[in-house]
């Protein structure tokens, strides 16, 4: 890329801290809970602008709070003696720990005078409302964040902020909004992540306790399952990157940093089969004995000399959406999937040797109780290595959002608890009980009978030993019905943009 470079401002990018104590996971189309999926992915986002502005020579500084769990007065004391004084600070958010995230960075804010702007598929999906509930914030990217990052961190600080059209910013009292969706225009040529910023001991994946990191493969999805955000945040046109490119950026990270696991990260990574033949390929000749996983779908996973093809490669687990046994509830979602796809993706999966992992959304509007215990069913009957069930959650942005609103099932938009702990809708016989009843019934069924104990019995093991803190938390949510932990923030008053500083 060639910028004409006006100025070069000191650059916070930072991950903000836990919400009242609990971990979430800010990245990309991902806004859950540690305990979802037994660890909080590494802030791959701030990762890769760190290496983007290394390659433009701009001072900056990188902190993953959450991962810390540090607070922000600590690396405000930590920047103030390291004698960095941030210009400009950037962090990422989701739609549940938006007003905690903007409180917190309010706070990095005022002690530095410093220009505050957020990214993330709330910002997104909804900036506008989001900025009026944020006065501290002085800007939200809308789409893929990168080149509106090197943009704001390599123009002056009074610039005219419309010439950067993902941006939806602050003009005096009045909010701007965004012309276009930000996408990365380097994505097929990025540099190497700037992973040594972080301590890859605090990224550990569940049952294997080794840490990990993510490697984009693509971006973009070309489907349309209305309760996704994912296309909110990289659209629907498919970009990949060359599969050289992929495994040198592997290689180079078990070589450097001696990591074995790499999360591949796409919406759908195996979504162009000849394509990921050749990544996979290429993984084969260079024999690097590493372990990757990722997400796919089903009905890409029927060939299974394909399948068998990700094994040889190093595929260790592949998770998919299955989310209903109906099939007309899977077409209302806009899930196209057919049933004997489904099967046959499992059949190929086990009999490969790869680790499958089946997730299931329950209450989406026209579930019941009856068919809500069918895919308890359905889910058993798979038998897939890992499974989670979630509540729907009606993100804004998403078409699932927007019927919810116009038939009236929406009986919250408090955005702190869209999340997969609470269910947010309420008719046709379904509420929140309901509904959270019956997910920790699908768990006690799935994960409790003995065939399923006895063969997965070392897996489990090495999830106590990995992650006891979140086996014990689900647990006693999910045997004894202990209720789910809330947040409690804290308060912390948020104040217009400060003036920005002298030369």
């Amino acid at each position: 890329m060639t910028r004409t470079l006006s100025t070069r401002r000191p650059t916070l990018l930072v991950n903000p801290p836990l919400v009242g104590g609990i971990a979430f996971t800010r990245q990309g189309r991902c806004q859950e809970r540690e305990e979802v999926l037994g660890t909080t992915k590494p802030p791959y986002s701030l990762v890769l602008a760190a290496s983007l502005l290394r390659t433009l020579d701009v001072p900056f500084r990188l902190a993953d709070l959450t991962a810390e769990q540090r607070s922000v007065e600590s690396l405000i004391a930590e920047l103030k003696q390291s004698g960095f004084a941030p210009d400009l600070i950037v962090f990422p958010t989701t739609t549940p720990t938006l007003l905690a995230d903007c409180a917190e960075m309010a706070v990095l804010q005022r002690a530095f005078a410093a220009e505050l702007v957020c990214f993330g598929p709330h910002a997104s999906a909804a900036p506008r409302e989001s900025m009026e509930r944020t006065p501290g914030v002085d800007a939200m990217i809308v789409g893929e964040p990168e080149d509106a990052i090197l943009a704001l961190a390599t123009m002056p600080r009074d610039a005219d902020r419309s010439a950067i059209p993902s941006l939806t910013f602050r003009r005096g009292g009045t909010v701007v909004p965004h012309t276009a969706r930000g996408s990365f225009s380097g994505f097929a040529d990025m540099p190497y992540p700037a992973w040594d910023l972080l301590n890859l001991r605090n990224y550990r994946l569940p049952m294997v306790g080794s840490p990990y990191v993510i490697v984009e493969t693509s971006r973009g999805c070309p489907y349309s399952c209305d309760f996704c955000v994912a296309p909110i945040h990289h659209g629907h046109k498919f970009r990949e990157r060359p599969a050289k490119a992929l495994v040198d950026e592997i290689e180079r990270s078990h070589r450097e940093l001696g990591v074995e696991f790499f999360y591949l990260w796409a919406d759908t990574v195996t979504l162009n089969a000849k394509t990921f033949s050749a990544f996979c390929d290429e993984l084969i000749a260079r024999q690097l004995n590493i372990r990757w996983f990722g997400n796919a779908r089903a009905d890409n996973l029927t060939d299974p000399a394909f399948v068998h093809r990700l094994r040889q490669s190093g595929c260790w687990m592949l998770a998919m959406g299955i989310e209903s046994s109906s099939p007309a509830i899977r077409k209302d979602m806009v899930k196209r999937l057919e049933e004997q796809k489904i099967r046959t993706a499992f059949a190929n999966l086990r009999q490969a040797g790869i680790k499958s992992f089946a997730f299931f959304i329950f209450g989406y509007p026209g579930d019941t109780p009856s068919s809500m215990e069918s895919t308890i069913d359905y889910a058993i009957d798979l038998d897939a290595d890992f499974a989670n069930f979630y509540p729907a959650v009606p993100y804004p942005g998403t078409e699932l959002y927007e019927k919810s609103r116009r038939d009236g099932l929406l009986k919250s938009d408090d955005w702190s608890r869209m999340e997969y702990s609470y269910y947010l809708l309420e008719g046709h016989g379904l509420d929140d009980a309901v509904v959270m009843q019956a997910i920790n019934r699908a768990r006690r069924r799935f994960f409790l009978r003995p065939g399923y104990l006895l063969r997965h019995f070392s897996d489990v093991l090495r999830l106590v030993r990995t992650k006891p803190a979140i086996v014990g938390t689900l647990l006693s949510r999910v045997l004894l019905g202990h209720p789910v932990a809330t947040p409690a923030p804290r308060r912390v008053q948020v104040t217009a943009s400060a003036p920005a500083r002298q030369a």
